[in-house]
């Protein structure tokens, strides 16, 4: 589904390395790649017209292609533990024809360690960014301990409030609710990505996920979790 005229194009990063589980977006959670969950988002959600997988791994590359998305060799430089979000999301824009590319597509970033993100969650924070004629998305989930209570430690070893010292003292319950982006959705226009030199955070819309559907998976552990979840889930 186009949105206002421009194509809106799904990637999902998924290299072959990791520095915590190996082959991590390969790890098989009740039966399925972890990479599948989030490849079945993309393609359920109904406001992505066509989904790139990126990565450096010719299992990978082959699995989502056998999928139903499109492969994208990503090159070695993109794929180290250092390489940055940023740099996946400029070899995808480098990479698009020029029919895409000369549209100003949206970029609808889904990460795989995100599995419990659905195409539901997808076109639902579309539907928020349009709905309020904004140009891009974070998804967001509430923070269990809050920021107004955190203090940085200064060259002498003194805590420093990060905010007003009386909001230390304030209950949890009378401060602000704070959020943080939870890594499951990001989507904005390519102009915005290159104007900016990165993904556009300050005037985005932010799309709130629960805590159960924000799990972020980078353990052995979370997958244990992960697996009792979807257990439960279709239990």
């Amino acid at each position: 589904m186009s949105v206002n005229n421009r194509p809106v194009i799904g990637l999902i990063p998924a290299r072959g390395g990791s520095k915590g589980v190996r082959r991590k977006n390969m790890y098989l959670v009740n039966g399925v790649p972890l990479v599948d969950f989030t490849i079945h988002a993309a393609l359920a959600a109904k406001s992505i017209d066509l989904t790139y997988l990126s990565s450096d791994d010719p299992e990978i590359l082959a699995y989502g292609e056998k999928r139903g998305v499109l492969r994208l060799a990503r090159p070695e430089e993109f794929a180290s533990d250092t390489a940055s979000a940023t740099c996946v999301v400029s070899h995808l824009l480098e990479s698009l024809p020029n029919n895409l590319a000369n549209q100003d597509p949206y970029i609808v970033y889904l990460q795989p360690t995100s599995p419990l993100r659905t195409g539901t969650h997808i076109d639902t924070a579309f539907m928020q960014m349009t709905a309020q004629d904004a140009h891009s998305v974070i998804s967001v989930v509430e923070m269990t301990k809050s920021p107004f209570k955190c203090f940085s430690i200064d060259s002498n070893g003194k805590l420093r409030s990060l905010f007003e010292e009386k909001m230390s003292n304030m209950r949890r319950q009378d401060l602000p609710k704070a959020f943080i982006p939870n890594g499951a959705i990001y989507i904005f226009r390519a102009s915005e990505f290159v104007s900016r030199a990165g993904f556009p955070s300050n005037g985005s819309v932010a799309f709130a996920m629960t805590q159960l559907d924000s799990i972020d998976v980078d353990s052995e552990n979370d997958f244990r979790y992960l697996e009792y979840i979807m257990k439960d889930k279709n239990g």
